[in-house]
């Protein structure tokens, strides 16, 4: 069986100026490419998340949380992508994911998020760079990492898109660096929960770091029992 891969929707624009809650098409890609079936984990709340600041938005109730789960326990793996706005539907996300042992990765904003989920954790986004080419810059991986594993390297080209990065790696243990900036996460423990601050998602089907590491996350998924 192929196991369905949750990927969080983030708020958007449509080609027609209208609000919407968007999957971008290379995450649904890579998960079908290496063998995963992608739904969409979609935000509970009545209010517009396009035009929503996060620090103004109202608090999740228990029945938006259960809404949340409910979908959750559809998959045996999440996905949380990269994107502009942090809301608390992500950080209960990646926290319930934690409880559960629910296989779990992040893509920029998404392993920022791992940072700052547990309430005791104050981090803060701090401005960084923002650049769009297909490789712009080297990360040292931790060769005692889940993640070296995965990868079999030591240093890896990677593409870059942030704005923002983390100050510390909260309740995870950092994984990659490059010039002091935390760009991989993880827990190690019996199932897959790693977050990258790079889009391996983009180069999916050419990179082979990216093959590698959607491989290990989906394999991951397969042997996971969802409720």
């Amino acid at each position: 069986m192929k196991p369905i891969i949750g990927i969080l929707g983030i708020g958007d624009k449509s080609i027609s100026n209208k609000n919407t809650i968007c999957i971008f098409e290379n995450y649904r890609k890579a998960i079908i490419k290496y063998g995963g079936i992608p739904i969409a984990i979609l935000p509970p709340q009545l209010f517009d998340y396009y035009n929503a600041i996060p620090k103004n938005a109202e608090k999740l109730t228990d029945d938006d949380k259960k809404i949340l789960i409910s979908q959750i326990n559809l998959c045996q793996g999440i996905i949380i992508p990269g994107g502009d706005k942090r809301f608390e539907y992500h950080l209960f996300v990646c926290d319930y994911c934690n409880k559960k042992s629910i296989p779990l990765l992040g893509i920029c904003m998404g392993m920022q998020v791992m940072c700052n989920y547990n309430n005791n954790n104050q981090n803060i986004m701090v401005k960084n760079h923002n650049c769009n080419q297909k490789y712009k810059h080297l990360v040292n991986i931790n060769k005692n990492s889940q993640l070296f594993t995965i990868l079999k390297e030591s240093k890896i080209l990677v593409n870059s898109f942030h704005n923002y990065q983390v100050e510390n790696s909260g309740t995870y243990n950092i994984a990659a660096t490059c010039d002091n900036i935390i760009e991989a996460v993880e827990k190690k423990g019996n199932t897959f929960n790693i977050g990258v601050q790079w889009h391996p998602e983009k180069n999916y089907d050419k990179d082979l770091n990216s093959q590698r590491l959607f491989t290990e996350f989906i394999n991951n998924a397969k042997s996971y029992s969802c409720e």
